[in-house]
C-alpha cells in the first residue's frame, strides 16, 4: 500500500511540473527585428507561422495583439492579449482588456471580485500545486515514522494523504476558469438552437467575450447576458494555449 502511495504522488508531481513551449529563437528573433523595424504585416505572419507550429513567448504574443490592434482587428487583439494573459499572468493584460471592452461596448469582460479571485488563483497555479504536493509528502514520511513506532496503520493520517492528493490531483486537471471565446467577425450571428434555421438572437460586433457551455456538431453552446444561444464555432476564436 505505502509504494503505491509513493508511486502515485511520485506521478502526480510529474504532473504538476508546468511545461512551456521551447520558444524557436532564431524566428523570434526575425520576428523581433521585423518588428521593430515597424514591418507589422510581415513580422504578424512570421508570429502567427510559430504559433500554428507550437512556439510562442509571451512577448510575441503581446506583439501580436497590439499589431492586431492597430490594424484596427479588435476581436483579434483581444484574443491575443487573452493568449498573452494565460502565458504569462500580467495582471495588466486584464486591466488593458476591461478597457477595450468599455470603450467598445463589449460584453464578457466584466472583472469582478470573483473573477479576480479566480485570475489569482491562475497566477499562483504552480505555487498551489508544489504547497499541496509538499504538505503530501510531509503526510507520507508521518505515515511512515507513525507505522515504524507504532506497528499499526496510521488511519487519521493516512485519511488527510488521501484528502490532501485528491486535492492535488483536481487542482491539476480541472480548471476553475470557464471556456471562452472571442467573436472574430464584425456581424457573427446569435442563434436560439443548433441550426441555421433557427431564430436569430442576436448580431454581434467582433470582440464580445462568450463563454462556451457545451458544443453540437460545428455549433457552440454559449453564453450571451443571461441567455445561452448557439454560434457556428468557425467564427469563435477559443482562448487556449
Amino acid at each position: 500500500m505505502q509504494k503505491r502511495l509513493s508511486k502515485i504522488l511520485y506521478l502526480l508531481f510529474l504532473a504538476s511540473v508546468p511545461t512551456f513551449a521551447a520558444p524557436n529563437n532564431a524566428g523570434l528573433s526575425k520576428g523581433d527585428s521585423l518588428y521593430a523595424g515597424r514591418q507589422y504585416t510581415q513580422a504578424f505572419e512570421l508570429y502567427h507561422n510559430l504559433y500554428l507550429k507550437g512556439t510562442y513567448s509571451p512577448a510575441m504574443l503581446l506583439k501580436m495583439a497590439y499589431i492586431q490592434e492597430g490594424l484596427g482587428h479588435l476581436g483579434e487583439s483581444l484574443y491575443y492579449l487573452n493568449l498573452y494573459y494565460l502565458a504569462s499572468d500580467d495582471s495588466q493584460a486584464l486591466k488593458k482588456m476591461e478597457e477595450l471592452a468599455k470603450k467598445n461596448n463589449l460584453q464578457g469582460y466584466d472583472t469582478d471580485e470573483t473573477l479576480k479571485a479566480l485570475a489569482w488563483l491562475q497566477e499562483q497555479y504552480a505555487t498551489i500545486a508544489w504547497t499541496i504536493a509538499s504538505f503530501s509528502v510531509l503526510l507520507l514520511a508521518l505515515m511512515y515514522y507513525q507505522h515504524a513506532q507504532t506497528k499499526r496503520s496510521p488511519s487519521l493520517t493516512g485519511i488527510f494523504l488521501v484528502l490532501s492528493l485528491s486535492l492535488l490531483f483536481a487542482h491539476i486537471n480541472f480548471s476553475l476558469s470557464a471556456e471562452r471565446g472571442i467573436v472574430a467577425q464584425p456581424q457573427t450571428y446569435l442563434m436560439s438552437g443548433p441550426s441555421a434555421g433557427a431564430s436569430v438572437v442576436a448580431i454581434v460586433s467582433e470582440g464580445h467575450q462568450l463563454e462556451i457551455k457545451g458544443r453540437e456538431d460545428v455549433w457552440l453552446r454559449v453564453k450571451w447576458k443571461d441567455d445561452e444561444v448557439y454560434v457556428k464555432e468557425g467564427v469563435i476564436r477559443e482562448v487556449r494555449l
